[in-house]
């Protein structure tokens, strides 16, 4: 079992972490439209590689034995989760910009902030109540500025289905990430996922192709950048930051997203959408100046292990 200890990382070190975590995430979307490759093969490959890093930290941590009894239909439940989320997300971006899509998989933080209301009758601090207010009011001025068209609608639903597998997925690792750490918890949902997605693609088509090395490089880059810096850095996060704060910081990979379409893409932005971008921003400064960490919660010793 992991040690645990009293005291929690210092506010810069959760202020950077969020920082890297969002540069780093923005580049999901781009790299993802440069690779001629179904969602499915996509979201497998970036997973499978990035199990291929982490398994020597797994094995060298020992990390079967922070497990307790159930932890196994957790870890399944948030692989299965994190599948649809990349499988959904992804199949949206081939329908509708970069821009839209992203916007619409990242109101992630209402479900996550509306079932801390609802459900645990939580009080939302007011830092992440005015951040969120910002974020959202950015997030519908996109929308509003990109309209709604018929054809398009199919890659809203889907993204927007991708939002709501994000905040179970967020919602199911806060709880386990309390005695598991980064690695272990990272490793076993990637491998899972991973193993989900490529069954289901090797069914359908009976390949996980095309792999030329120009596809390759492209799959390396999404398992180093957006989802060791990305996503395992918010795994990271988890165990000392709650959800909604984590969740509601991912809103800032819309305006990375959005710019580097614009440079990369050349999908170029309404000015309502860079407005929308300006505020979603100011929503996520509001984040990270302000971090809110989960009160009466157990902090443990958690150091990424290099992952």
């Amino acid at each position: 079992m992991t040690t645990c200890r009293s005291s929690t990382p210092a506010p810069w070190a959760l202020q950077g972490a969020l920082l890297i975590g969002v540069l780093s995430v923005s580049s999901a979307a781009i790299l993802i439209k440069l690779t001629p490759a179904p969602p499915a093969a996509v979201a497998f490959w970036r997973l499978a590689l990035t199990v291929i890093i982490t398994v020597p930290w797994f094995v060298a941590r020992r990390g079967w034995t922070e497990l307790q009894v159930g932890d196994g239909w957790g870890l399944f439940f948030s692989g299965v989760l994190l599948a649809l989320h990349f499988f959904t997300w992804i199949w949206s971006l081939s329908l509708i910009p970069v821009a839209v899509s992203t916007a619409l998989v990242s109101t992630h933080p209402i479900m996550v902030a509306m079932y801390h209301r609802w459900v645990e009758h939580r009080r939302l601090s007011r830092s992440l109540r005015w951040g969120g207010f910002l974020a959202l009011a950015g997030l519908f001025v996109m929308i509003a500025a990109q309209g709604i068209h018929p054809q398009e609608l199919g890659g809203m639903v889907l993204a927007v289905a991708g939002a709501a597998f994000a905040a179970g997925y967020l919602l199911t690792g806060q709880s386990l990430r309390r005695h598991v750490s980064t690695t272990t918890y990272s490793t076993l949902v990637y491998f899972t996922s991973a193993i989900i997605l490529g069954s289901g693609q090797g069914l359908l088509t009976g390949s996980l192709g095309p792999l030329t090395v120009h596809v390759f490089v492209l799959y390396v880059l999404m398992a180093v950048i957006p989802t060791l810096g990305g996503h395992t850095l918010f795994n990271w996060m988890l165990r000392y930051t709650p959800a909604a704060t984590v969740s509601l910081a991912l809103l800032g990979e819309i305006a990375g997203a959005t710019i580097l379409a614009w440079l990369i893409l050349r999908q170029t932005p309404p000015l309502a959408t860079l407005c929308g971008v300006a505020a979603i921003t100011a929503g996520l400064g509001v984040v990270i100046v302000r971090p809110d960490p989960a009160s009466g919660t157990t902090r443990h010793d958690d150091t990424p292990s290099g992952v």
